[in-house]
C-alpha cells in the first residue's frame, strides 16, 4: 500500500471543499415565484450577496424587491448567516425583516454551477452569478 497518497488524497478534498466555498462567493440575480390568489405565480425579483464562506459557514445578505401585483409585502434587505455542506447551502436571516419588521427568511439552496436553485420558505427561488 503506498502511504503518501493517502495525505496527498486528503488534501485534494479539503482544497477542493475550500474552493467549492470561496466559488459560492459573489452577488447572484434572482426571481421568487410567489402564488397569487388573483394573478396566478408572480415572479418578485430577488438579489442574493454571499459575502463569506468560510469552514461550512456562509454570511451575507438577500435584497427582496416589491412588486406592483403584490404590493411592499416583505420587501427589503436582510442579512443573511448559514452553512454549507456538500453543495447544499441552508440561510436564515438574522433578523426579522420588511416594512413592519415582521418578515423572516430562509432559504435552502443547491448550488449548480454559477446558478443557486431551491426554496425560500415553501415557494420556488433560483439565482445566477
Amino acid at each position: 500500500m503506498n502511504f503518501t497518497a493517502i495525505p496527498l488524497a486528503g488534501f485534494l478534498i479539503v482544497a477542493s471543499s475550500a474552493f467549492a466555498q470561496e466559488s459560492l462567493v459573489g452577488k447572484y440575480a434572482g426571481t421568487l415565484m410567489l402564488p397569487s390568489q388573483s394573478r396566478g405565480i408572480v415572479p418578485v425579483p430577488i438579489s442574493l450577496e454571499i459575502t463569506s464562506a468560510a469552514d461550512g459557514k456562509l454570511q451575507g445578505k438577500a435584497n427582496r424587491s416589491s412588486s406592483a401585483r403584490l404590493g411592499q409585502g416583505c420587501a427589503g434587505e436582510y442579512k443573511l448567516a448559514g452553512s454549507y455542506e456538500g453543495n447544499k447551502l441552508d440561510m436564515r436571516a438574522t433578523e426579522l425583516g420588511g416594512p413592519a419588521k415582521d418578515c423572516a427568511m430562509r432559504l435552502r439552496l443547491v448550488a449548480e454551477g454559477k446558478k443557486l436553485k431551491g426554496k425560500m420558505g415553501q415557494f420556488d427561488v433560483d439565482f445566477s452569478k
